[in-house]
C-alpha cells in the first residue's frame, strides 16, 4: 500500500511555500518551493513541493527544465496541459525580463561611452570620487559604485576594496574612473601609481582592468586610449 501523502494543510504554515513567500520574501524559497507555487498543486500521492522536487531531480535543475516544450512537459508524470502552460508562461516571462535588462545595460567598449555615461553623475562634484564599474563578459554594465571620496592615493584606494567589489558582483572585468574637480583630466603621478597597482592586482585575480578614465570639465583622459594599459 503506497504511503499516505502529507497534505500542505498538515505542514506548518511557516513552511508552506505561499505563506513562506508572503512572510519571508521570495528569496527565502528554494527552487522546489518556487516551482511548487507555479505548479499550484501536486498529484494524488505527492504534494506540490514533492512533485517539484521530483521534476527538478529528473531534469537536473531549472535550467534544463526551461528548455522543454509544453508537449515535452506533459510527458512528465503529474504535469498536465494546465501545469505545462503555467510553467512555459513563467519561463517566458523570466526570459523576457533578462533580455530587456541586458538590452538596457550600456556596453562599455570605448572610453567615450564611459565618459558620456558617468560625466553627468560626476558633474559639479567638488571632491574627487573614485568609482569601480563591474562588467560582464560582453563589457556590459553590471553595477557601478563610488568607493572613496577625496584626493586619489594608494592609502585611499586599495586593490582589496576594488576587487572585493568586483568579486561580490561577479565581474568578468572592471573599469575604474574618477573626476578631477579642477577640470583638467591629466593624470597625476598618484593616478598613474594607483592604476598600475590595480592593473597588476587584476592580472593576479583574473579580472582585467580595461581602462581608467579621468573625467574633467567637458573632457576626459583614458589610460587605455593613451597606451598606458
Amino acid at each position: 500500500m503506497p504511503p499516505k501523502r502529507l497534505s500542505l494543510k498538515q505542514i506548518p504554515e511557516s513552511e508552506r511555500p505561499r505563506e513562506k513567500l508572503l512572510t519571508q520574501g521570495e528569496q527565502a524559497l528554494s527552487d522546489a518551493e518556487l516551482l511548487a507555487l507555479i505548479l499550484g498543486s501536486g498529484t494524488s500521492s505527492e504534494t506540490s513541493v514533492q512533485l517539484a522536487q521530483r521534476i527538478l531531480g529528473q531534469f537536473g535543475g531549472v535550467q534544463k527544465l526551461a528548455l522543454l516544450s509544453a508537449i515535452e512537459l506533459q510527458d512528465v508524470h503529474g504535469v498536465g496541459p494546465a501545469k505545462a502552460a503555467g510553467l512555459k508562461a513563467a519561463f517566458e516571462l523570466s526570459r523576457r525580463h533578462v533580455q530587456r535588462n541586458e538590452n538596457r545595460q550600456p556596453q562599455f567598449s570605448q572610453s567615450q561611452t564611459v565618459y558620456q555615461y558617468f560625466e553627468p553623475k560626476l558633474r559639479g562634484r567638488v571632491q574627487e570620487e573614485f568609482w569601480v564599474v563591474a562588467l560582464d563578459t560582453k563589457n556590459r554594465l553590471i553595477v557601478a559604485q563610488s568607493i572613496t571620496k577625496g584626493t586619489l592615493s594608494g592609502s585611499l584606494v586599495h586593490p582589496r576594496e576594488v576587487f572585493g567589489f568586483a568579486i561580490k558582483n561577479s565581474a568578468a572585468s572592471i573599469i575604474i574612473l574618477h573626476n578631477h574637480p579642477s577640470g583638467d583630466p591629466q593624470p597625476s603621478l598618484e593616478d598613474r601609481k594607483v592604476t598600475t597597482q590595480i592593473a597588476q592586482a587584476g592580472k593576479l585575480m583574473g579580472i582585467e582592468l580595461l581602462d581608467h578614465v579621468i573625467i574633467g570639465q567637458s573632457c576626459y583622459f583614458s589610460f587605455r586610449d593613451q597606451g598606458l594599459l
